[in-house]
This record gives structure tokens, sequence and C-alpha cells, in this order.
């Protein structure tokens, strides 16, 4: 089925692209949540009139995730865990918790703009680690996870 999306999504295209998706995803999952609309010449029309607000708008954006990239490359994390003597944590470090030590440092993310190389981590060491704050802007940051003292 052929669509023209509303907002770029990752791993099919960017805003205003015509795509080929299968009836499935765009029937259950696009325009339902109104990411797409179908590619008729008339919303053609109707997103070009929209174009201009939103680059406005992306701009902005990409500015704000400038400076709080800028803010993230200062902030040196470190998560005490509770491990065993082998170094295994009792858990593990996920997404949010990382966001939720940048939340203290004073740095508002969300767990989803958070890319670990793996599923979690579950030893102590230091491990790096993708932010993507914008489509344009993403920032590479380090956690080192530590045993916690009892």
């Amino acid at each position: 089925m052929k669509l023209l999306l509303r907002e770029s999504i990752r791993g099919v295209g960017k805003r205003g692209d015509v795509v080929d998706v299968s009836d499935g995803y765009a029937r259950n999952y696009l325009l339902p949540k109104g990411l797409a609309l179908t590619a008729s010449t008339e919303n053609v029309r109707r997103l070009e009139g929209e174009k201009r607000a939103y680059e406005a708008r992306m701009i902005r954006e990409r500015e704000q995730a400038q400076e709080v990239a800028g803010a993230i490359g200062k902030i040196q994390l470190t998560l005490p865990m509770r491990a065993s003597a082998e170094g295994h944590l009792f858990g593990s470090v996920t997404p949010k918790v990382i966001a939720d030590a940048f939340k203290t440092e004073g740095v508002n993310l969300k767990a989803t703009q958070i890319e670990l190389e793996g599923d979690h981590i579950r030893e102590l060491g230091t491990y790096s680690f993708t932010i993507r704050l914008h489509e344009d802007v993403e920032v590479q940051s380090r956690v080192w996870v530590v045993a916690a003292k009892e």
C-alpha cells in the first residue's frame, strides 16, 4: 500500500516521503495512529502546506537537542548497583535506570532515546551507549557500573 508519511518513522522513511508498506502495517498501525495518509494528490498538497511550520519546529527542536547534547557531554554517570563477588549484577541496568540517573543530573531523557548495545547491562564495568535526541542529533555517552557499598 502506498502511503504519505506525516511523521518520520525509523526504518520506513522521513516525513513527506511516499512509501510502499504492507497492507497490515498500514491498516493496523500507521493509519490509525495518524502517522500516514493515503498517497493522493490532495493529501500531498495538504502536507506541503504544513511543511513550513514543520521545518521551523524541527530547527528549534534540533537546536534544543544540540544544547542537551552539550550538557550530556559534561556528565559522567556512575551507577552503584548490588553485585555478586564475581561482578554479576543482582538485576540489570536498563535504559530507564540510565534515564533516571540523567534526571538526577538535571537532564530529562526518555528511556526510548537511550540505545544500549545489548538488551540490558548485567555486569560491572564501563559501557558506551548512544542517546538519540533528535533524528539529526545523537551523542555517545558512558556509564560506569560499580558495586554498591552495603
